[in-house]
């Protein structure tokens, strides 16, 4: 599924235009059924004005990627906080929708790390990276220390995003794959400065909080992460713990909704994807949503969660 230089599909381009309205999700997956009948199950989607991604449209995340509809508030979330030469960290990088997209905002003088530990996802990461020389691929699961982990893929028919390390759960297709930290992966590469890593790792997050604990400290990046209670209840953990957590870590937690970033008080947060804001970094945030004309709400306006 690499980039191409060929022409979007259609229907894509047109998605892709519109931005975001009611139903745009189910609009999209239906589309790119039909689609996927007629062309041999593939489509192209406009990654930017030069290149477009190939992606698999029996896969349900792939067809709401073609068809403009997968995270699009997260999507917004990284085109508001990146700029040229920013690094960015993409844990749990999938096909590399998230670090596509990135690389094309950091450019020539950014850089984009990316860690995918299905090994039957990775070859496809591995093959769109190819486009751009400074999106690094690594096939490696991200967790608290460098060991050799058992990674699950449930192999469901049209779902090729549930892969987990099988410590979490342990259902369907398994693997040995080699793990690292995000300590020991800094101590042992020459990384620039981290501007903001993105955790997608369902259910592994406490493990890789606790090996980044020199990272966090020493870069002081923005994250985003998705938090799955479902997942994070079968490690002991919960939504709420790891929000606990990264508060210790003197993180302020904002749910990233279609509309607004909203402060996350003493309940979990309505969605799953939050954005963690360092404490130095704050006011840089708020500043940055202002210049965007984004509503912000937080504790201190009353009109926060909690």
């Amino acid at each position: 599924m690499p980039l191409q230089k060929q022409s979007p599909d259609l229907a894509a381009r047109i998605l892709h235009s519109v931005g975001q309205f009611k139903g745009k999700t189910r609009l999209a997956d239906f589309i790119g059924r039909l689609c996927s009948a007629r062309h041999d199950g593939r489509g192209q989607f406009p990654l930017d004005r030069e290149h477009t991604v190939t992606v698999d449209l029996n896969d349900r995340i792939q067809r709401l990627m073609w068809g403009g509809a997968y995270e699009p508030h997260v999507v917004a979330c990284l085109k508001m906080l990146l700029k040229p030469g920013d690094t960015f960290v993409d844990i749990g990088a999938h096909i590399g929708f998230f670090s596509l997209l990135v690389a094309s905002i950091v450019g020539r003088s950014g850089r984009v790390y990316s860690f995918e530990a299905n090994p039957r996802i990775f070859p496809v990461l591995e093959s769109n990276a190819t486009d751009y020389p400074w999106l690094k691929p690594s096939f490696c699961a991200m967790w608290n220390k460098a060991c050799t982990l058992g990674f699950s893929d449930p192999e469901e028919p049209g779902e090729s995003g549930w892969g987990k390390v099988a410590a979490v759960r342990s259902e369907g297709h398994v693997v040995s794959v080699q793990a690292t930290s995000l300590d020991d992966w800094y101590d042992t590469n020459s990384v620039p400065s981290i501007t903001l890593i993105k955790i997608d790792a369902e259910g592994s997050e406490p493990f890789i909080l606790e090996g980044a604990r020199k990272a966090l400290a020493r870069w002081n990046p923005f994250l985003i992460m998705e938090l799955n209670d479902t997942l994070l209840r079968e490690v002991g953990q919960s939504t709420q713990t790891l929000v606990d957590k990264l508060r210790e870590y003197a993180y302020t937690i904002f749910s990233i909704t279609p509309t607004k970033f909203e402060e996350v008080g003493t309940v979990p947060p309505p969605i799953p994807e939050v954005l963690c804001v360092p404490g130095e970094r704050r006011h840089e945030f708020e500043a940055t949503v202002c210049r965007a004309n984004i509503p912000l709400d937080t504790v201190e306006s009353g009109k926060a969660r909690g």
